[in-house]
């Protein structure tokens, strides 16, 4: 039986207050989630960077962080991960 690909997904919560940043992960199965919750876009973009350059696959921005929050983590990850953002109608 081949072994299973590891992959790593993360949500990024955007809570603007200064000092708000914690990320907790779990894993199982060859499968990581990471939930941040980060107290700005520049505290988003330093972790999408980290969690690249450590092979995350995709990560999912919480409405918060808006079309130019999406903007600038997609930029800063590159085409290498792929960037969603929750929206609510």
């Amino acid at each position: 039986m081949a072994a299973q690909a590891a992959e790593h997904e993360a949500f990024f919560v955007l809570v603007p207050k200064p000092g708000n940043t914690s990320v907790s992960s779990q894993s199982s199965n060859g499968y990581t989630l990471s939930l941040a919750t980060l107290g700005s876009v520049e505290a988003a973009l330093r972790l999408a960077t980290e969690l690249a350059a450590k092979g995350v696959t995709a990560i999912e921005l919480s409405s918060g962080f808006g079309e130019n929050g999406l903007s600038a983590v997609r930029d800063a990850v590159g085409d290498k991960v792929r960037v969603g953002l929750v929206r609510y109608e």
